[in-house]
């Protein structure tokens, strides 16, 4: 079947049906530019229907194919919002986007397929006449979250808007929820970063990759990514077991958004991340932190339990 991985993320319906044509479009017009694995992005967009998640509006973008970008090759699947009025197709502003998704075009083009386990990076991009942020405010929603998953991205997507929403969930769904309660003009882009066979490797990769983009304060996740996040829930007694899959592994993550637990050191609790107002109405992150936890590190949970 061509097109596997489109259909793996968006279903076999119409927008699988009509990505597949926008990527055999540029396939046509630009053949170097595509094979490229970076500077090529190839543009596609979507208006859905608020009484029906699964009906859209194509836009049909003269020219999708930009070259010389910044960042991998890569389809930007833009989903608009109720500001986009269809007339300026061929000069989206990014306050008419309500949601990207970013698919690399290795995977787009089916050179390689999606493996059982993927990685995936949430971002939050932001408007910059937003006055209310200054430049380092802003970085930990630019460095955003990355996370793992079994199922397809969008579904996962769903699922992580509506711990947002309901302000359930870790520190990425406490963020997200207040930057709309606030109206805070914004939109979240997810990307594919890779995937995996195996929950080992996919571990792995994930443990790499928070380390160096994203673990708080530099970006939305509270704890290191694969097995020394586990290895850290475990010492904290948020896990039974270091022997977890991703289900098991983000359930105690939440509980540790939430508090309440036993952790073995009763004068120390969990800062949660969130933004606060100055006088001057502008925006300043607080991030993350144990206080007081004076018997474990970041770095002695990320020593194998013996």
């Amino acid at each position: 079947m061509k097109y596997r991985n489109l259909r793996t993320i968006f279903g076999d319906g119409a927008r699988a049906d009509y990505l597949q044509s926008v990527l055999e479009k540029a396939q046509k017009e630009a053949p170097k530019a595509v094979g490229k694995n970076k500077g090529t992005h190839v543009l596609a967009g979507m208006q859905r229907n608020p009484r029906d998640d699964e009906a859209i509006t194509i836009i049909n973008l003269d020219d999708p194919v930009r070259v010389d970008q910044d960042g991998s090759s890569r389809l930007m699947v833009m989903f608009m919002g109720s500001n986009f009025s269809g007339e300026e197709k061929n000069s989206i502003r990014p306050e008419q986007v309500s949601l990207r998704v970013d698919i690399p075009l290795h995977f787009a083009y089916d050179r390689e397929l999606l493996k059982e386990y993927s990685i995936y990076h949430i971002r939050f991009k932001i408007s910059s006449d937003d006055k209310r942020f200054t430049e380092d405010s802003v970085k930990p929603l630019q460095h955003g979250y990355i996370g793992i998953t079994k199922r397809d991205i969008m579904t996962r997507l769903k699922e992580h808007g509506y711990k947002a929403e309901t302000n359930t969930g870790s520190l990425l769904h406490s963020v997200w929820h207040q930057l709309v309660g606030q109206g805070i003009a914004m939109h979240p882009v997810i990307q594919i970063s890779g995937s995996a066979d195996s929950l080992g490797k996919i571990y792995e990769l994930e443990e790499e990759a928070v380390a160096k983009y994203t673990l708080a304060p530099m970006g939305l996740n509270a704890i290191p990514g694969g097995m020394a996040g586990i290895r850290m829930m475990h010492r904290l007694r948020l896990l039974t077991s270091t022997r977890v899959g991703v289900k098991e592994r983000d359930a105690a993550i939440e509980r540790l958004q939430r508090g309440g637990f036993e952790h073995g050191s009763p004068c120390a609790h969990y800062r949660k991340g969130h933004y606060r107002k100055l006088p001057s109405e502008r925006l300043t992150w607080v991030s993350p932190c144990w206080v007081n936890l004076k018997e474990m590190s970041v770095e002695e949970a990320n020593v194998q339990d013996t």
